[in-house]
């Protein structure tokens, strides 16, 4: 019988946020928002795991994306919250899991 480790700080998060990519982005929508969204300092890895929605604007396009996070230490969702509605270009976060 395996015992889990209750001591790995590691924790992953699934969210689905609203993002702008500005016009003309060098590597594409997905792959822009992926890099935008991996800034904080204490996300160790990030995977856009659905593209939800593409609404062009005239100087940008939102996407919605579902998100899983891999952070580098245990964090609240109220701290989640926090740190992706600061990363430039979010829009909103919609969900948390």
């Amino acid at each position: 019988m395996a015992v889990p480790n209750t001591t790995d700080p590691e924790s992953t998060t699934i969210a689905v946020v609203t993002i702008r990519v500005p016009s003309g982005a060098d590597r594409g929508l997905v792959t822009d928002a992926e890099r935008r969204l991996s800034r904080p300092e204490t996300i160790d890895e990030i995977t856009i795991d659905e593209l939800d929605s593409i609404e062009p604007q005239l100087s940008a396009t939102l996407i919605t994306v579902e998100i899983t996070i891999r952070w580098t230490t245990a964090i609240s969702e109220a701290a989640i919250r926090d740190r992706l509605a600061g990363v430039s270009g979010v829009e909103s976060v919609r969900r948390i899991r």
